[in-house]
């Protein structure tokens, strides 16, 4: 009964809430691949892709951070060093909506030189093959609309109303902790953020998992001083916490994107790990990975299908069961009315590339 009010107060929001409407999303910007209009010649790129990586470079001397010889000098030798994916990198950041991003935020496309980036003690070499293959992915997934709404705002994947509190969440570009994922779900309680979960979709090889590309969870935390709103959430949601909703979400983006397998990252190698908030870390990390049933593996991550399985119900105390239903139904609905969301704004994107084809002109025989 209360998974129903839930759904229907969710409906009502889609509705009448939503800044623009869903689906599809529309854009003005041309979803057109610029580099098949007029294609440098080898020698030209190199030279354009060497002088706008060092010139790029520069950008981050702005920031008092950067002022280090030693960090500029590891920022330097990353490019210098990657030539062939700073090709790769400056064919990907022609696209509209990436392009519109680095007016904005010229050191976008070096995040992956970050020490840090993701994951504590990625190579430079782990860390760029995440950024290349997330970025190609989103392009070749989600619509133009779609994805510049993702980038430069919000795009909101869940809402409902119960007992009056206003529950969201969003996915979007993550900010402002830049190395810690790309993209964000966002969970908001009367407009206010009060958890993050950020993730990365990666090559499986990055984390030593068999499947062709996994999602990085990178981030997992709550927002200081929003203790009370995360409790009634928690409270109004069938007492699922946000760590638990925000997964549930995580699933209905692996569903609709196809994406199989996740890999969670541990307390240790989480890249804003302290010594002195260790138990934080080890809290927010390792132990709700290990209270849903996921065990970490020598690499160092805790790698699951998508969504971990359950413990069988008949292992579920007396008294629980049905409370334990109740949550998973919840979960449940969540993750489907998230895939159902993208699954029809990534079909726009096949509409896009089929009116492209269409487009093309063809030679008489």
């Amino acid at each position: 009964m209360a998974a129903n009010r839930i759904h229907e107060a969710s409906a009502i929001f889609a509705r009448e809430l939503r800044p623009e409407p869903v689906p599809p999303f529309k854009s003005a910007i041309p979803v057109s691949d610029s580099t098949n209009q007029c294609r440098p010649r080898p020698a030209e790129l190199t030279a354009e892709a060497t002088a706008d990586s060092l010139g790029s470079v520069l950008i981050f001397a702005r920031s008092r951070y950067y002022w280090s010889p030693a960090r500029v000098i590891r920022i330097l030798w990353g490019v210098l060093t990657n030539i062939p994916q700073q090709f790769e990198l400056l064919r990907i950041m022609r696209f509209p909506a990436f392009a519109d991003l680095l007016r904005t935020d010229p050191r976008f496309r070096f995040k992956f030189l970050i020490r840090d980036y993701l994951v504590r003690d990625f190579s430079t070499a782990q860390r760029t093959a995440c950024f290349l293959h997330h970025y190609r992915r989103l392009h070749a997934s989600m619509s133009g609309g779609l994805l510049h709404r993702i980038l430069h705002q919000r795009v909101t994947v869940f809402e409902a109303l119960p007992d009056d509190i206003h529950i969201e969440i969003s996915l979007c570009f993550s900010r402002p902790f830049e190395k810690e994922g790309e993209l964000s779900l966002n969970l908001h309680v009367d407009e206010a953020v009060v958890f993050v979960l950020s993730f990365t979709i990666v090559p499986g090889w990055v984390v030593q998992s068999e499947a062709e590309e996994v999602l990085l969870i990178s981030r997992l935390q709550g927002t200081n001083g929003c203790y009370p709103q995360i409790r009634a959430a928690t409270k109004a949601l069938h007492n699922v916490g946000p760590s638990a909703l925000l997964l549930a979400a995580l699933h209905g983006f692996a569903k609709a994107f196809g994406i199989g397998r996740m890999a969670g990252v541990s307390a240790l190698r989480q890249s804003s790990y302290t010594e002195e908030l260790s138990l934080f870390y080890k809290n927010a990390y390792d132990d709700f990975f290990f209270e849903i049933g996921i065990s970490k593996d020598a690499s160092g991550f805790f790698p699951s299908s998508i969504p971990p399985e359950d413990k069988p119900i008949e292992s579920i105390k007396q008294g629980h069961k049905i409370r334990t239903k109740e949550k998973r139904q919840f979960k449940g609905q969540v993750a489907e009315e998230v895939c159902l969301l993208l699954r029809q704004e990534l079909s726009v994107r096949v509409s896009e590339l089929s009116c492209k084809e269409e487009s093309i002109p063809v030679a008489d025989s």
